[in-house]
């Protein structure tokens, strides 16, 4: 079935029933899960296909937000990916989940897959809109080679097999940095041609011992000069918490990562983790020796604080401590207090619920590099050149982690849960079969702000799952979070439109109780309004029927209350 676009649909075997019917060049889904496809065409530089590249789905695009795609089975698609390669004409097709979220109905707007091939490589993952429009294009550059003829001085046991490559090429992450030793020389491949950095390290038994200086190679396709490289023994670092951190320290860890350039192109960074002892001291044992140091830390009770961004501590991130080299003295981290939370979960007849998950995601602001959640997960560099998945490796670090989280906890009898959070706003999510947090402004959580005090209460009103579904704001969602995807940014180029969209926003963000049927009633409507003058009967309509569900509701509490009077 094409429906006047290169797409096919493959229906689940399931108990459910499904129908499908023609809506907007599309289809509507009642019932399970479903899978769709789209064409994707690799070529040459010169315009001829390719045949046997690797098309590797990895992520997912909803109005949520974009998102790994999870190998293991625990995907929220319900949904695998897999891997396709390319026939003679250069074409793959790729399989997708229409709902990004089985569970919430939330459509997958865009696709990203990883290409590989021996001879061919691309700059950066490719992302794509989907359904397309067409069969979509991608085109693949010759690969280039290069070779390092790698030195260390006095050391009688050195071994070219020993030496392992780093560097910023984003594609080197789908084959865990791979190198081969050939002809005397550390041989790296599919390389793209451009300007990439690299840092060579000697590994013995699974540990650095010798790094090279970081540095940049302009690549040419095809094989490249090679270059003779020397390394230099590892420092090691070591450092402890300041003293106003009590001890014994529990569950201590820093993570550390280098400082790439700022830049605005990928850069290549080491990282690193290390356990904080009892009397708050840890040990770095092996570090370049000229490449400066970003540390985060967390323990039982506090985090690490960074002094060059104190103005920003009640941000939702949180911030490295960077030192320069040489690292000649023991560093101190400031730390600051995480303070305790009590969050009670109770249903709509305020009666506490136990064993529901519940959490929240603080990030750590990288310099130069990105961001992460907060101390999690805890990789070293070292471990990746020998894992055939690193997608599957850094999964496995956030399932499984190494020491417990002080972000997540689980409800008692008594329905609360217990954080310890730093100073600032955060989000909260549940995960429950049986419960969820209502929708507000198209995002199910509960945002609460954590101030200087020992212990603060908060209380969640949870409904029964199924109450509502995040897929009915998908269209909303992508105009409230900045126009994320195509539709939102065709509505937001309306400003009459925009302006209600904004004033929906207002009133639901004013409002003492953003479940309020008479809050929710009045500002359905204008969504409705909103859509509307974008042309959309069809969701114009869906906004109406919310709008008077909230009337009805309305109704019957005034009525009950009337009635108990």
């Amino acid at each position: 079935m094409r429906l006047l676009l290169p797409l096919v649909i493959v229906l689940f075997a399931a108990t459910g029933r499904h129908s499908l019917s023609a809506d907007d060049d599309l289809f509507q889904i009642v019932g399970e899960q479903a899978t769709l496809t789209f064409e994707l065409k690799v070529t040459n530089d010169k315009g001829d296909p390719i045949d046997g590249a690797e098309v590797t789905p990895w992520a997912l695009r909803s109005s949520q937000g974009h998102g790994v795609w999870r190998a293991d089975g625990e995907d929220q698609s319900k949904m695998k990916p897999t891997t396709v390669a390319t026939n003679r004409d250069g074409i793959a097709i790729v399989a997708y989940p229409f709902y990004r979220d089985a569970s919430e109905n939330t459509r997958t707007l865009q696709v990203s897959v990883r290409v590989r091939h021996d001879s061919f490589c691309l700059e950066d993952s490719v992302h794509i809109d989907v359904p397309p429009d067409d069969v979509f294009p991608v085109e693949m550059k010759p690969a280039a080679s290069i070779g390092f003829r790698p030195t260390i001085e006095d050391s009688d046991d050195f071994r070219l097999d020993q030496i392992r490559v780093v560097r910023s090429d984003v594609g080197s992450w789908s084959n865990s940095f791979h190198s081969d030793v050939r002809d005397g020389q550390v041989c790296v491949d599919q390389l793209y041609p451009a300007e990439c950095d690299f840092l060579l390290v000697r590994i013995l038994n699974g540990k650095a011992t010798h790094f090279s200086e970081v540095f940049q190679v302009t690549l040419a396709p095809g094989l490249n000069d090679s270059m003779d490289v020397p390394l230099q023994p590892a420092v090691s670092i070591s450092g402890e918490l300041e003293a106003s951190v009590p001890r014994p320290v529990n569950e201590g860890r820093i993570l550390a990562k280098t400082v790439p350039p700022k830049s605005a192109r990928d850069r290549l960074t080491w990282s690193t983790w290390a356990p904080i002892d009892a009397e708050g001291n840890f040990h770095i044992e092996a570090w370049p020796k000229n490449e400066p140091i970003q540390i985060i830390g967390l323990t039982e009770s506090h985090r690490v604080r960074s002094p060059q961004s104190a103005d920003r501590l009640n941000s939702n991130f949180g911030h490295p401590v960077v030192t320069e080299p040489p690292f000649t003295n023991s560093i101190t981290l400031e730390m600051e207090p995480l303070h305790s939370c009590r969050i009670s979960m109770v249903d709509l007849d305020d009666t506490p619920i136990d064993a529901i998950k519940v959490s929240t995601y603080p990030n750590v602001k990288w310099k130069n590099w990105g961001s992460q959640v907060y101390g999690r997960p805890l990789t070293r560099s070292e471990d990746y050149f020998d894992t055939p998945d690193l997608l599957a490796y850094f999964q496995e670090q956030r399932s499984h982690p190494l020491f417990p989280s002080t972000f997540v906890d689980i409800t008692g009898d008594d329905g609360i849960s217990t954080l310890r959070l730093p100073t600032g706003k955060w989000n909260v999510h549940v995960h429950d079969d049986r419960f969820e947090i209502p929708i507000v402004l198209g995002r199910r959580g509960f945002r609460l702000e954590v101030s200087g005090e020992v212990e603060q209460s908060f209380e969640v009103r949870l409904v029964p799952k199924g109450t509502d579904l995040l897929g009915d704001y998908d269209k909303l969602a992508g105009v409230v979070f900045g126009c994320s995807t195509r539709e939102g940014e065709r509505i937001c180029a309306l400003p009459e439109v925009r302006e209600k969209i904004d004033e929906f926003v207002r009133q639901i963000q004013a409002a003492e109780d953003p479940q309020d049927p008479k809050i929710l009633s009045e500002a359905f409507m204008v969504v409705s309004d909103a859509f509307v003058k974008a042309g959309d009967q069809q969701e114009a309509a869906k906004w109406r029927r919310k709008a008077l569900k909230m009337k009805v509701k309305l109704t019957k509490s005034i009525s009950e209350n009337n009635s108990s009077d």
